[in-house]
């Protein structure tokens, strides 16, 4: 008998290592940096200048940057945040939306991304504090009030916008948030089903809760869905229907979440891949953000006809 007990003793620790072994591997997937090549960037191709390059202090992180001066001063300014495994250099096409409006750009990399300081991700528990004290360098630097600063960010970026809106208040002009997640939970299991298969779904709370240890946040923390109800700046949400690495469901739940009398959910009428509705059609693209900030924020930066 005690030899059966030693035995499913046995079994069950060696079930143990095996979950913790495989969680441990999982949280890696989450949240190990991201390296990502700049490579060279053809600034003029996308009517822009050459940027001033700061490094930007961020929550005990130093932020890669370029800062791009507009040369028209229409008092307003635009932070552009890329996705999980991106860099800035990602987010140089869609800079035409806000630079012909007279908007000055910052674009960098988040934590643990391209040239940004080494570090594990939180998908935004750290994130939205990096974004605040980018907002605050820009503040400084333009001399505008918050008020005149406004967000846009696609995925990864998108989630991280949402979440340091839900921390300024009112303050900030408004925010953009293309193809966010709902929640860290919610991308870890539909990424452990999508890679793996339902059956990976079960490793999830062990990745959850070794990302939590290893990363210094809780896991339960990084959700837009949870914070959206606090935001008080005007919001857009986009995200296409045809996405397949984050389901459209997710901005659906944040919506379903959100103030909807400053709250837009917008679903693009064309096809597009995760966070890419701006590649598959600038000019729509545009329109349903010109139409939003005509709603909203009808004096931020000055409209020109396509």
């Amino acid at each position: 008998m005690r030899r059966w007990v030693w035995a499913g003793a046995g079994i069950a620790c060696a079930v143990l290592v095996a979950y913790g072994a495989v969680s441990w591997l999982f949280s890696e997937k989450l949240i190990a940096q991201q390296f990502t090549s700049l490579g060279d960037a053809e600034f003029r191709s996308f009517g822009l200048p050459e940027p001033e390059r700061p490094t930007i202090p961020g929550d005990d992180v130093e932020l890669a940057a370029w800062f791009f001066e507009n040369p028209r001063e229409e008092r307003c300014a635009v932070v552009m945040l890329h996705g999980f495994g991106g860099s800035r250099a990602e987010v140089l096409a869609p800079s035409p939306i806000f630079w012909r409006r007279g908007c000055d750009l910052l674009l960098y990399d988040a934590r643990g991304h391209g040239d940004s300081s080494r570090a594990l991700l939180s998908f935004g528990a750290h994130e939205r504090e990096d974004l605040l004290r980018a907002i605050e360098w820009l503040t400084a630097k333009t001399g505008l009030p918050r008020a005149r600063v406004g967000l846009i960010g696609w995925s990864y970026g998108a989630a991280t916008a949402i979440q340091a809106a839900s921390e300024a208040g009112g303050d900030v002009a408004f925010v953009i948030a293309d193809s966010s997640f709902s929640s860290l939970g919610d991308i870890a299991r539909a990424q452990a089903e999508k890679q793996y298969g339902s059956w990976a779904k079960i490793f999830v709370p062990g990745a959850l809760f070794v990302s939590s240890l290893r990363g210094g946040f809780d896991a339960r923390d990084p959700a837009p869905v949870s914070v959206v109800g606090e935001v008080r700046s005007p919001v857009l949400l986009m995200h296409s229907r045809q996405d397949g690495f984050t389901p459209v469901e997710h901005s659906e739940r944040i919506y379903a979440e959100s103030d909807r009398a400053r709250t837009r959910l917008v679903i693009p009428d064309w096809p597009a891949t995760h966070a890419h509705s701006y590649t598959e059609n600038p000019v729509g693209y545009t329109a349903l953000v010109d139409s939003f900030l005509g709603e909203f924020a009808p004096e931020f930066g000055v409209r020109l006809e396509r």
